[in-house]
């Protein structure tokens, strides 16, 4: 990793640590979503580079509840724009903002402030990088840090996420597959999210 991204990613984490209420989550996510990034390596064909951009975003998604909760997405957005991340170029601090404002709601749109002033290949990669973000954030739902790790496994025009949970919680599972949507239409396959149960957890273990 170069060390300007180092740097920035040093900066989207103090931001985090500033503003976010719940760090735990976010830390989560970031942990998730690059689990997820490397799993499916060889579908998104992406770099060390976009995963950093996907770093600073899971760490940031959520701290433009701070602001405001129902449109904290694209809070989050403006904050990312307000404070910067230095070592970050204006391009990449622009994406960064993007992807987390597209945690959720609705998906990217040309029309779209912030995201119409990025090229072509950057809304591609935007656009790659939130549909990560949304099955990661999907992952931790319940905010009980269940998921511990995942593998993926693809066949045909599927992708079959394996979740290793701490304990059961049924709520992350459906959290990420309620936000597979985008994830499906920008990468053309079905994505199949299941648990495997943890030896000796009984159905009286799931936390949510």
């Amino acid at each position: 990793m170069t060390a300007p991204m180092t740097q920035g990613l040093r900066a989207a984490h103090k931001l985090m640590r500033e503003i976010e209420s719940e760090p735990d989550h976010a830390l989560q996510v970031r942990k998730i979503a690059l689990q997820f990034f490397d799993a499916t390596a060889p579908l998104h064909g992406m770099g060390r580079t976009e995963r950093g951009l996907l770093e600073a975003a899971a760490m940031l998604h959520d701290i433009g509840l701070a602001v405001d909760v129902s449109s904290h997405h694209k809070k989050s957005r403006d904050l990312i724009l307000e404070n910067g991340l230095p070592g970050f170029t204006e391009d990449q601090i622009k994406m960064t903002a993007c992807i987390a404002r597209y945690h959720r709601k609705a998906p990217p749109r040309p029309e779209h402030k912030v995201f119409r002033q990025l090229s072509f290949d950057e809304r591609a990669t935007v656009t790659k990088l939130a549909a990560l973000l949304r099955v990661a954030d999907g992952l931790d739902r319940a905010h009980c840090g269940s998921t511990q790790s995942l593998s993926a496994t693809s066949a045909a025009d599927r992708l079959a996420l394996s979740v290793e949970q701490r304990r059961p919680c049924r709520t992350d599972i459906w959290g990420a597959l309620r936000k597979r949507g985008l994830f499906e239409e920008t990468f053309g396959v079905k994505l199949d999210i299941a648990a495997n149960k943890p030896r000796g957890a009984s159905r009286h273990d799931d936390v949510a």
